[in-house]
């Protein structure tokens, strides 16, 4: 591994193109950039947020749950009527090219960026097994690359910054770029410098997202809706103040 490379960890973007602006501003001097997944649903921003990820080029980029959706929507026709036309308007903004991009994001399993071998994994689970959250029992964690060797597993999907040691294996989620859960309105993120990782967090201003969000002609007609999701980006918890949430807050956890 060259001494000086610097690896670029996000995940978790969600449409949010002005938390994912102030991390590239932030860290514009990484040498690669790894991508653990859910890239559009459900934010107001999908094209901009595209435009951001092409230019952002990931050495890597980890297929998450949302990212399915964008190549399925019948994964989400079960949810609220207002959800479904939010996501069909995200998906329907995106254009073919970037849900071919989408298309090509990777499986979860080993991979070798910067030098550093690591098992990327989106963070989703089977049903039956609890999320990886930071006060999970070992076999969630267990369950990310156990048939894999690699000692790093990196993860998203629970929106939590956390780093946790199991046996010879360091499992490690750099928190989420464009949805807070923990009651902080910040995107996180982390990096690898000289083999060393670091949980990072930046600040942004996110007037241009609300404003997007209140331009949306799809959201018009549902107020409570896009009140709900104004609120949750501002108080920093994304899908609203509840536990674990205001637990991992209380904690300290971004």
């Amino acid at each position: 591994m060259d001494d000086q490379s610097k690896i670029l960890i996000i995940s978790d973007v969600h449409g949010n193109a002005e938390a994912l602006r102030a991390v590239m501003n932030a860290e514009d001097d990484a040498d690669h950039v790894v991508f653990l997944g859910d890239a559009f649903v459900s934010g107001p921003q999908p094209i901009e947020t595209a435009e951001l990820l092409e230019k952002l080029d990931a050495d890597v980029s980890i297929m998450g749950n949302h990212d399915k959706e964008v190549l399925d929507t019948s994964l989400f026709a079960h949810w609220p009527e207002g959800w479904i036309a939010f996501n069909e308007w995200i998906i329907g903004s995106l254009g073919k090219d970037v849900v071919d991009r989408v298309r090509a994001f990777k499986p979860a399993g080993e991979y070798r960026v910067g030098g550093i071998s690591m098992y990327l994994h989106h963070g989703e689970l089977e049903k039956e097994m609890p999320s990886p959250l930071p006060d999970s029992p070992a076999e969630s964690f267990l369950a990310m690359g156990s048939e894999n060797r690699c000692p790093l597993v990196l993860f998203g999907h629970t929106h939590v910054q956390f780093t946790r040691t199991i046996g010879e294996k360091t499992y490690i989620n750099p928190g989420s770029v464009g949805q807070p859960r923990c009651g902080r309105l910040h995107a996180c993120y982390g990096v690898f410098e000289s083999g060393l990782y670091f949980p990072r967090k930046v600040t942004y201003d996110p007037r241009p997202w609300i404003e997007a969000l209140e331009s949306l002609e799809v959201l018009e007609r549902r107020p409570s809706m896009r009140q709900w999701l104004k609120t949750a980006l501002l108080s920093g918890y994304g899908i609203g103040e509840k536990e674990p949430w205001t637990r991992y807050h209380s904690q300290g956890y971004a």
